[in-house]
């Protein structure tokens, strides 16, 4: 095979790990939503206004996260049991950065609504250091009520996607 063709293929197994995990954190966020819907589980009104953010951000991390993890650690000649490792691991990655992400969000809204509307930046660093806090409980909140439950779901659904991705590698010689 040509290197460029070679690079080109594990490019598009790279996004289609990406697109796979993405597919598979949201899937399990949004299970997560339904439960939390139907099963009392006894979260504040802000607890369920953010994790109602979470399945967007599952789904931007699962696929940035599936994408450069997949490509770099998951190589050809990965056993199977790697890639239950890998896929554990992404998984894992995705519980921890989607709390992340929501206090990333929730820190910089200020900056990105005084450039939407045109306010100028000044006004939004007035509120400053307010939503620092608010970003740092507001992660908190979606690190404690949400990544438990989706991790427990999510991360042996990336393990067994993982092992059966390396197992379908090592069979078909791809």
């Amino acid at each position: 095979m040509v290197a460029w063709q070679q690079r080109s293929a594990t490019r598009w197994r790279g996004i289609g790990a990406g697109v796979v995990t993405a597919a598979a954190a949201l899937a399990a966020s949004l299970f997560y939503v339904l439960v939390a819907a139907v099963v009392p589980l006894r979260l504040s009104p802000d607890a369920q206004y953010w994790i109602g953010y979470a399945p967007q951000f599952a789904f931007v991390s699962g696929f940035v996260l599936g994408t450069t993890v997949w490509r770099r650690v998951a190589s050809r000649v990965s056993t199977p049991k790697q890639g239950a490792f890998v896929g554990g691991v992404t998984a894992f990655g995705i519980v921890t950065l989607v709390p992340t992400l929501t206090g990333v969000y929730v820190l910089l809204f200020p900056l990105l609504l005084s450039a939407v509307t045109g306010q100028g930046l000044q006004y939004a660093v007035q509120l400053y250091p307010e939503p620092l806090w608010t970003a740092v409980g507001v992660t908190r909140t979606v690190a404690t009520a949400w990544s438990p439950l989706v991790g427990t779901l999510l991360v042996p659904i990336g393990a067994v996607a993982g092992w059966a991705s390396q197992r379908r590698r090592r069979i078909s010689g791809h």
